[in-house]
């Protein structure tokens, strides 16, 4: 199944996604046939050409983007030829299995959400980081999805964050910790209080409150939080990286620098990650950085084709199914 790029999303395109598709096809990561892009036609053949790639995937051909300034349904109101949409559109219509956006991260929520729909189940989606603690990878979510959660969003992001746990990063009993300001069950916001509860009595592996100075310590294979405290935590954490990074060029060590970074963080740039899972819609979404450029692409692929071959929302709806039953 074709994973479907859109090819004007983020600061620096079409050219440095180009380079990355590129470099993908050169490698035999992937083939011209696994891919469907979404772009200036003329452009990016144009581009393929100089770079030396004589197997071009389809082009599905539109110059129209919305812009990282511009409020995501305005936009798709405005522009129903923008990439964004039509790389929702293929998917939709089964001629993609999965998505890679950069760009407008609202734009990219929106246009799934609408376009392809929620799971069964599912009330809201979540974007889901990946990131690296003491024991390996841990998924935070929600990372700016929805910043206004109900207690039930976020029993549904602790159901999607272990089963996207269990087959990303071969986790058999994710442990789950609800992101808060104390350990005590009686601690945080009435909404927090509610979901402490009901994670306590789901029969889930749940370790309780995680406070955010432990975040990295391991204690959680996910971790649970609202879409505004859980997108300040990664911009957070992304700024600090940057500033060790500046520090250590500043005192002529970048490397050094660059290689604990990245022993942390798993990358040393964010824009290195191949990007954040849209869980709970139905399809495979993948929102990569806005300043993401050639690096980032390979990897934003290969997370696609793999939670599609995990087959995640299909265990998604699964466990939503038995706790549904059950409560």
């Amino acid at each position: 199944m074709r994973i479907a790029v859109d090819m004007l999303g983020g600061d620096h395109a079409p050219h440095e996604l180009v380079a990355g598709i590129a470099q993908a096809l050169l490698s035999g990561d992937f083939t011209a046939d696994e891919l469907l892009l979404v772009g200036p036609q003329d452009i990016i053949a144009a581009q393929f050409a100089e770079l030396g790639v004589s197997d071009v995937p389809e082009i599905l051909h539109t110059t129209d983007v919305i812009a990282g300034h511009e409020k995501p349904i305005e936009g798709m109101r405005s522009k129903p030829d923008a990439s964004i949409l039509k790389a929702v559109a293929a998917c939709r219509d089964g001629l993609a299995g999965g998505i890679v956006a950069f760009g407008n991260t609202g734009a990219a929520v929106a246009a799934s959400t609408i376009g392809l729909g929620l799971l069964p189940g599912v009330r809201r989606p979540g974007i889901a980081v990946t990131l690296i603690g003491a024991n390996g990878k841990f998924v935070l979510l929600d990372a700016g999805a929805n910043p206004n959660p109900k207690p039930e969003h976020l029993f549904h992001y602790a159901l999607m964050g272990a089963a996207f746990s269990r087959d990303m990063h071969q986790h058999s009993s994710p442990t789950i910790g609800l992101l808060n300001i104390g350990g005590e069950a009686s601690k945080g916001s009435p909404l927090l209080q509610e979901v402490h509860k009901r994670l306590e009595d789901s029969g889930l592996n749940f370790v309780g409150n995680v406070e955010g100075n432990q975040l990295f310590n391991g204690v959680a294979d996910v971790l649970v939080t609202d879409g505004f405290v859980g997108n300040m935590v990664l911009k957070v954490v992304e700024g600090f990286g940057e500033r060790v990074i500046q520090v250590g060029h500043e005192q002529g060590h970048d490397q050094q620098m660059k290689d604990v970074v990245r022993q942390l963080l798993g990358v040393s740039d964010f824009s290195e990650a191949g990007g954040a899972n849209l869980l709970g819609v139905n399809g495979v979404v993948l929102i990569g950085h806005g300043r993401s450029k050639a690096s980032s692409v390979l990897p934003a692929l290969e997370i696609v084709r793999a939670e599609i071959k995990a087959g995640v929302n299909q265990h998604i709806v699964e466990s939503l199914q038995a706790h549904t039953q059950n409560s």
